[in-house]
């Protein structure tokens, strides 16, 4: 059992391709005739053939056109054509033809109905009397109308009855007064001449009756039912595309099912009023009901119609079928038949004995296996006791190229620490030493006035002040261990520019900067660092390129609750092979002797891992004072502190 789980998928292919071998079969031909000429009152039946729904289901059908002189009805009872579509009076040829049963009707309620002209003064039923009703044999029965009339007293022996000529336009020249028609048809025409009109409907007089049956022979429901719903089900598919592309369909019919050469408006105007009909009140598509046919039933043996009584029952295929009948009946219809039956049990057969056959070698095989696999598991073992000793020697080498390589970061950092204070001490000791020098000098040739000598001596002192501050700050750049705290961030900026202020002035560098209220909460002399680098590498980059006219732009927006601080140069920018490398570690655009690559890597390490922000460089263009610039954009995104 547990083999033939495990091989479950196996058989269900051999069961597929023995079915396919045994059963295949050609399409089933089978004949649709239809009731009335080409129009899209059929449009469901081409749009299933045309789109291969009938071929699907294993059907080759055929349309037959419709002509006068074809008894229709008795060509389905005689077993004629398969299939075939009837009006509401097929009720009444069922006491004729007892063999006819309906599959499904496609309309909930009649398209027929009796038209005037509104200037023929026709407001009602009654005034009809003496007047001149053009009507088809068939209509002079349909019982809707019939019973229409007489609920109103009419008696239809007061009406001229005049053969239908099919020509709507001896309405409109007054030949006729009232005339049978479609719905779904005449009223188009009638549009188009823009002539108004008025109507008389059974439904609108509560005889609301099915139409356009599909129907079969009983023999087809007996012998092969799977044929009858296969065909069923295909056709409302078609039906259903039909509706639901409209203007696709009348193409259809009017480049290839155009015998009445009709317009596509008219085809288009016609799916549209039958649309309706079919769906009447939300119907499920093709719905008949027993109770509904039993009223139609009534009224045409009242009306002395019923020649020879029968039940209704007997006039609805399927009627008492359900999904799960239908299901079996489609899938396994083939085996009603014995020949069908020994082919079935011939596969159970063959599948059995390969079942068995298999396990019988599976079995031979499974001992071979069992001597293998107990070899193959002693040279595994083996094999496996010697990768783990060379493993264990791997590891080792490996902790010691671990170690190794943790000391030398450990003295990179080292490294990029005295580089760093290096870096940003240079111009606060210039300050320092200019400003001493300047008193000095002043002091020796007594032009020292104790104002300026206050106001250098506090510059001194500030400059001092941040040097120290510089040396705790970088103490603990990669664990810092002062506690983070709310500042102003224009402030900060400031500083920034102040302590580079001498070599922006002697580069002749112009920033410009619009203060605005915002606060950051983080360590305020890390973000300065960042801020001095950024000013230091577009002054390195003006020289480098032999910016004129130098200008740096310092720009804060406010986007979603966090900051963007950006640093704009008109330096011409970063080459684009570049740019995506800046923040590495040890990488610099600068002379091997003139940088050591580790400024904005340390600017990215203050601002993603101590700051919790992000750092990114874009190469832009910028106005600035009506003028044109190139050059990169550094931005810096940090979070605003909640005041």
């Amino acid at each position: 059992m547990r083999y033939i789980l495990k091989n479950f998928k196996f058989y269900i292919f051999l069961i597929l391709l023995l079915h396919t071998t045994l059963f295949s079969k050609d399409l089933t031909k089978v004949k649709l005739q239809l009731a009335w000429f080409d129009q899209f009152q059929y449009a469901g039946y081409y749009v299933a053939k045309e789109k291969g729904f009938y071929e699907e289901v294993g059907l080759d059908v055929e349309i037959l056109p419709f002509s006068f002189d074809k008894n229709i009805v008795k060509s389905v009872n005689d077993a004629e054509i398969e299939f075939a579509i009837g009006r509401e009076n097929l009720i009444l040829d069922k006491s004729n033809y007892e063999n006819i049963v309906v599959l499904m009707a496609l309309f909930q309620a009649s398209p027929i109905q009796i038209i005037a002209k509104k200037s023929s003064n026709i407001k009602s039923l009654e005034d009809f009397k003496n007047r001149k009703l053009m009507i088809t044999s068939d209509d002079s029965i349909e019982v809707s109308l019939k019973a229409m009339l007489t609920s109103r007293k009419i008696d239809i022996k007061n009406i001229k009855l005049i053969p239908h000529s099919h020509n709507i336009q001896d309405l409109i020249d007054d030949k006729v007064d009232l005339m049978t028609a479609y719905s779904s048809k005449s009223p188009y025409w009638l549009n188009q001449h823009g002539i108004e009109y008025i109507t008389f409907a059974p439904r609108d007089y509560g005889f609301d009756m099915y139409s356009d049956f599909l129907y079969t022979n009983k023999s087809m429901i007996d012998f092969n039912p799977d044929i009858a719903l296969k065909f069923r089900n295909a056709s409302l598919k078609g039906w259903e595309e039909a509706f639901n592309n409209i203007e696709e369909t009348a193409r259809l019919i009017f480049t290839g099912y155009n015998t009445q050469d009709l317009r596509l408006e008219e085809l288009i105007f016609e799916a549209n009023e039958l649309k309706k009909l079919a769906y009447l009140d939300n119907s499920i598509l093709g719905n008949i009901k027993e109770e509904k046919v039993q009223r139609i039933y009534d009224l045409y043996n009242i009306m002395g119609f019923i020649q020879k009584e029968f039940k209704v029952e007997e006039f609805i295929a399927f009627k008492n079928s359900n999904k799960l009948n239908e299901w079996f009946i489609l899938n396994f219809g083939d085996y009603y038949n014995l020949s069908s039956l020994f082919k079935f049990l011939f596969i159970i057969s063959i599948i059995f004995f390969v079942i068995f056959y298999r396990q019988y070698l599976l079995k031979n095989a499974n001992k071979r296996l069992k001597s293998l696999v107990k070899l193959k598991t002693k040279r595994l073992h083996d094999v496996n006791k010697k990768l783990a000793n060379k493993i264990k020697k791997e590891l080792e080498i490996n902790l010691e190229k671990d170690r190794i390589l943790a000391q030398q970061q450990k003295m990179i950092s080292m490294g990029q620490m005295i580089e760093n204070i290096a870096h940003q001490w240079r111009q606060p000791l210039s300050i320092i030493s200019t400003r001493a020098s300047t008193l000095k000098l002043k002091n020796d040739l007594n032009i020292l006035e104790n104002k300026e000598l206050n106001e250098a001596l506090e510059q001194i002192v500030s400059t001092s002040n941040y040097l120290s501050q510089t040396i705790d700050d970088f103490r603990y750049f990669f664990k810092p261990q002062k506690e983070k705290a709310v500042f102003s961030l224009s402030l900060a900026i400031q500083k920034s520019i102040e302590l580079t202020k001498l070599s922006l002035e002697q580069n002749d560098i112009k920033v410009v900067f619009k203060e605005r209220e915002i606060d950051i909460y983080g360590y305020e002399t890390e973000l300065i660092q960042v801020f001095i680098n950024a000013i230091n590498n577009s002054k390195d980059a003006f020289f480098e390129k032999n910016i004129k006219d130098k200008l740096i732009l310092i720009n804060l927006k406010i986007i979603k609750n966090r900051v963007h601080i950006e640093f704009l140069d008109n330096a011409l920018g970063v080459p684009e092979m570049i740019i995506n490398k800046i923040f590495e570690p040890y990488f610099t655009t600068k002379h091997q002797y003139n940088g050591t690559g580790i400024g904005l890597y340390m600017s990215s390490e203050i601002i993603t891992k101590h700051m919790k922000g992000s750092i990114f460089m874009v190469n832009c263009d910028f106005t600035y004072e009506q003028q044109l610039y190139k050059g990169a954009k550094l931005t810096i995104v940090l979070d605003i502190a909640k005041r």
